[in-house]
């Protein structure tokens, strides 16, 4: 995967950014940390750029410190994982063999990772325009219809049984119950179940036909016990 010259040059160029001095069992541990984990030079090479110029970049000097094998080997494995975000799968032929299709893919993704072949650095975006339907329907909104021209010219709610219209004796709102004086929930008013509009004349005479009423009853009460 690497080999020791590989190994040599590459301690070299960590030596001219953190003056370490490398001696020969420095490569030994390099090359057999390095060939382990199946990293090649591309790849160290990369990590150690990453390392230097752009995670220490961002420390204070006092927390700089050198680079290991284990700096590389982590760096190398997320920068290949980077290149194959956006992978995808060329098929040679449209009836090739699982045999081949595991044998081309097992290739395209290490050539992807280990950057001998390009990939698209985002992934690609949808192409073409709605569907006919779709711009035919586009087409109809916010144009009025024959039933809200209806409703605009008649703006009452239409609604069936004694919920559809104002209660007249309580009040109620379309669409609530009546409500007893007290705020409780009663029956519709039969004034409300009525298809006659009320009349609030009619309404005041009755109940001052019915306060009158009211009043014989008690007078006759009072004279019978006297």
């Amino acid at each position: 995967m690497i080999s020791y010259e590989e190994v040599g040059a590459l301690l070299g160029l960590a030596a001219a950014r953190d003056q370490r001095i490398a001696g020969e069992a420095d490569v030994l541990a390099w090359h057999s940390d390095l060939n382990a984990a199946s990293i090649n030079y591309a790849d160290a090479d990369a990590a150690l750029t990453r390392f230097y110029a752009v995670e220490m970049a961002g420390l204070e000097p006092d927390k700089r410190r050198r680079v290991t094998t284990p700096d590389v080997i982590a760096i190398a494995r997320k920068i290949r994982a980077e290149r194959l975000e956006n992978f995808q799968y060329e098929p040679a032929q449209p009836d090739e063999t699982p045999r081949q299709y595991l044998a081309r893919l097992r290739g395209q993704i290490s050539d992807v990772a280990s950057g001998r072949r390009d990939t698209p650095r985002q992934a690609a975006a949808l192409e073409g325009g709605p569907h006919p339907e779709v711009l035919r329907a586009l087409a109809a909104v916010g144009r009025g219809v024959p039933e809200q021209a209806a409703a605009e010219q008649h703006p009452e709610v239409k609604r069936p049984g004694p919920l559809g219209r104002e209660c007249p004796r309580c009040k109620a709102a379309i669409g609530r119950p009546c409500r007893t004086p007290g705020g409780r929930e009663r029956p519709p008013h039969p004034r409300r179940s009525s298809p006659i509009p009320a009349d609030p004349n009619a309404e005041q005479q009755e109940i001052a036909r019915r306060r009158a009423v009211s009043a014989a009853a008690l007078a006759r009460t009072q004279e019978e016990t006297r």
